[in-house]
């Protein structure tokens, strides 16, 4: 690496006619004349850089030798000087500069969601980006860079864009503009982000309460099927009964021709042996429900084992009885 210690253009001459290991990439004559006009000029207003050539590698892997700035600047509205690093491009001037915001020590990172300079340090305003030569140099570059550092310093937390009403350059006015779009679009997105975790969380009740009504729905058509059951069930058994109180009432009729005739008496057994079937076989049907019932208490866990099978015992030894009854009596 080499530095001017003494004559700014004598090492600028010296730098762009070396050959060899020492030459620069630069080649085209009128491009290296155009070098030596702009570093002369921006050394001239700026003096407290300090110019020297350098190897610079590339995102690409390519490697050139180039001539590099280092220096700081300071702004009226911060009193935090900006450390600067700023590399001539090989195809300068049709090509911006390259400029690093260098942190003045490992505490100080960029500031995060800085519009013009990324946590890298790389330098990017609305000037490089419409860069166009010749209206375009490295001496404006730096001049536009002091006034978007005034406004938004890389270190200094600053809490919005200054809106004083002076006359600004077109750049400069570029330049706040799209300093208040990046952070107004840092809020937009701040809250959209808010609103979709929102309604993440919205998604995922309304998805719990679908899965709610879904088992309701589930459990109402069971009941449903089971009501429909049942009310096969129950017609089955009014035809019978029906066709029972057909062929009786007659009788029944016959043998009470002075009084009216209660429901009860209407199926009363005229034999001792059927009203012992029937009580026998409803007794039956009684048991069997209740086991069903301590069964399906038991599968809950609502009932102990050890009394859920003394009961069971207690209730298959009385069905049994009745069964047995019902077939001795027929």
């Amino acid at each position: 690496m080499a530095s001017s210690s003494s004559s700014p253009l004598k090492f600028i001459e010296k730098a762009l006619l070396a050959t060899g290991p020492f030459a620069l990439s630069y080649t085209d004559p009128d491009q290296k004349w155009v070098i030596r006009k702009h570093l002369t000029s921006f050394l001239q207003d700026i003096p407290n850089f300090e110019l020297s050539t350098d190897t610079f590698n590339h995102n690409n892997g390519t490697t050139v030798q180039l001539f590099r700035l280092d220096g700081s600047l300071r702004t009226p509205q911060q009193s935090t000087a900006v450390q600067l690093t700023i590399w001539v491009h090989e195809n300068y001037p049709l090509t911006p500069p390259l400029v690093f915001v260098i942190p003045p020590d490992s505490m100080t990172p960029v500031r995060t969601n800085h519009p013009f300079v990324s946590s890298s340090g790389f330098t990017n305003s609305n000037y490089i980006e419409t860069w166009e030569y010749p209206p375009c140099n490295l001496l404006n570059f730096v001049r536009n860079l002091r006034r978007v550092l005034a406004n938004d310093h890389p270190f200094v937390q600053t809490d919005s864009v200054p809106t004083k009403t002076r006359s600004v350059s077109r750049p400069e006015a570029l330049d706040r503009l799209v300093t208040s779009l990046h952070y107004d679009m840092l809020a937009i997105m701040e809250r959209s982000e808010e609103e979709i975790e929102s309604l993440w969380r919205l998604q995922t009740e309304v998805k719990q309460r679908s899965e709610s009504v879904r088992k309701i729905i589930s459990d109402l058509e069971t009941e449903r099927k089971t009501l429909k059951e049942n009310v096969l069930k129950l017609k089955d058994d009014a035809d019978v009964l029906d066709t029972w109180v057909e062929r009786n009432y007659p009788k029944a009729m016959k043998a009470t021709t002075s009084r009216d005739v209660g429901v009860e008496e209407m199926f009363e057994m005229e034999e001792e042996k059927k009203v012992l079937v029937v009580e026998s076989l409803a007794a039956d049907k009684a048991i069997e429900d209740v086991l069903c019932t301590l069964e399906e208490a038991s599968g809950r866990g609502e009932m102990e084992i050890g009394s859920y099978l003394k009961v069971v015992r207690v209730l298959a030894r009385e069905q049994f009885f009745s069964r047995h009854h019902h077939l001795f009596t027929n």
